[in-house]
């Protein structure tokens, strides 16, 4: 599955991944592009989770071996108490080279017949020494599931004749017989030239100047046999870049996964979702920036459709992009941003707000969410697929978005999906799987009347997801949301007449 701009930065995913700290080009460039383990990759998404799990117990290492066990989500420790530290610390070792790297697969992609230039050939022997250090600090370690370097040491002895490991690089005199006696003439005219006057130097000069053409070639000969030794090795190469790709981000899913208390999601046998205290972490760093706390939520969603029903500003769009979030992060292979996450693996997933703007080809913001239904519903045929709609059909005249809203929930039942959808319309619920509704204003307060709206209405506003029954109407808090957001004097009027006919 694609996971697209537009949905990574909805869901919140993208926010989440901006603060991954991979160290290396190649394990932020894994980060960029985080593989969607779907149906039928339970087992690759047990063995990315177990090496999550396991970079966190190293993490923690600091504390003993039950406490980095529980802060990872383990049931018990993976690590020998007795070897945990120096674990650790040959973790530590492999994250200290890391930064080190340069990106040299672009050196790798090239014409044939083309040699590495100097500056190549030093990124890539910078690169084995370096690499070397890697895996000796990895091989100290407990291996990561899936993580394997293929050896260079062909390469290494190639790039480093002399065995020095020095991360510089020369084209030293063993490479061509020639080299050595040409550069000593080289040496000795050089000298000479030194000595002697600078009007009687032409001679000289000109005979160096031959001498340093024939070192040229010679070099230029040098350089392109080290090309076609190390082209040779060029998928051992790329594939130690992967490695050191996946190694690193493992790595920064772990440390993310501790600084925000993730939970390991486990896979649910019944196709079903249930998340238990789940956060929306950027929602919870913006509410936090302002003093307020983030409500966690409790969901629990089974095949077909269920309905979320409340008020005004009560977080029905924060339910769901939560929702989405947790089942990205689940698929990519990341811990999850509650006390517990049970999900299915989905196909697709999908998430159609409301607020997205104007559809494909200036379509309205209702003709733009039917076109994006559409082109999901199409694409997902035959497959298993998750789909969060907010407020859908809320664009168009109340009585036809109801009876789309009511109908879209029946066809979803029929098909291969789980499927999440908020809603204002009465009638809608009754013919859902589940409903939810939030509990709302419940709080009655006094004397904040010079405050900030958006404070007065989040301290009387019950963000929890409550099960309500079939049918139950939709909340009435339109009102009491325009008052608190003091409503213009010139529409106090209108606000009476509506509350004296609706008796609120």
């Amino acid at each position: 599955m694609e996971l697209t701009h537009e949905l990574r930065e909805n869901a919140g995913l993208q926010w989440v991944l901006e603060r991954l700290s991979p160290l290396s080009p190649f394990g932020k460039q894994a980060a960029r592009t985080p593989r969607w383990y779907g149906p039928g990759e339970e087992a690759a998404l047990e063995e990315e989770l177990d090496n999550v799990a396991l970079a966190m117990e190293l993490w923690a290492a600091g504390g003993t071996a039950p406490q980095a066990a529980e802060s990872c989500g383990c049931e018990a420790p993976r690590v020998n108490p007795a070897d945990l530290k120096d674990a650790a610390a040959a973790l530590r070792g492999v994250t200290r080279c890391l930064p080190l790297f340069h990106d040299i697969r672009g050196s790798f992609d090239r014409e044939p017949g083309t040699p590495f230039d100097l500056v190549e050939l030093f990124e890539i022997k910078h690169f084995l020494v370096t690499m070397e250090q890697v895996t000796d600090a990895y091989a100290k370690m407990p291996a990561l599931a899936g993580i394997a370097f293929p050896p260079l040491t062909e390469a290494m002895a190639l790039m480093d004749p002399e065995g020095r490991r020095l991360p510089t690089f020369s084209i030293v005199n063993s490479y061509h017989n020639d080299l050595a006696p040409l550069r000593v003439e080289k040496a000795k005219l050089e000298k000479a030239i030194r000595m002697t006057p600078d009007d009687k130097r032409g001679p000289l000069l000109e005979k160096r100047r031959v001498l340093a053409v024939q070192e040229d070639q010679l070099e230029l000969e040098v350089r392109s046999m080290l090309t076609g030794r190390l082209m040779a090795w060029k998928a051992e190469f790329l594939a130690n870049m992967e490695a050191l790709g996946h190694l690193d981000l493992i790595v920064a899913k772990g440390k993310l996964a501790l600084r925000y208390h993730c939970v390991r999601p486990s896979l649910s046998a019944d196709k079903s979702i249930n998340l238990r205290e789940v956060v929306h972490p950027q929602v919870a760093a913006d509410l936090a920036e302002r003093g307020e706390q983030f409500t966690s939520l409790d969901l629990e969603l089974r095949p077909g459709c269920t309905v979320i029903t409340g008020a005004n500003m009560g977080g029905k769009t924060v339910s769901l992009r939560s929702t989405v979030l947790s089942l990205l992060l689940c698929q990519c292979g990341f811990f999850v941003f509650a006390a517990r996450a049970e999900l299915p693996l989905f196909h697709r997933a999908a998430l159609i707000l409301a607020d997205s703007g104007p559809g494909s080809g200036g379509l309205s913001s209702f003709g733009g969410e039917v076109h994006a239904l559409d082109a999901l519903l199409r694409e997902s045929r035959g497959t298993f697929f998750f789909l969060a709609l907010d407020e859908f059909a809320r664009g168009t005249n109340p009585q036809e978005g109801a009876a789309l809203a009511r109908t879209l929930v029946q066809y979803l039942n029929g098909l291969h999906c789980v499927a999440l959808m908020t809603t204002h319309y009465d009638g809608v619920s009754d013919a859902a799987r589940a409903h939810y509704q939030v509990a709302g204003l419940v709080r009655e307060i006094s004397g904040d009347e010079g405050d900030d709206p958006r404070t007065r209405i989040a301290r009387r506003m019950d963000y929890h997801l409550l099960p309500a029954p079939p049918g139950a109407p939709c909340p009435r808090d339109a009102l009491r949301v325009c008052r608190l957001l003091k409503l213009d004097d010139a529409l106090a009027a209108v606000d009476d007449f509506v509350s004296g006919k609706l008796g609120l």
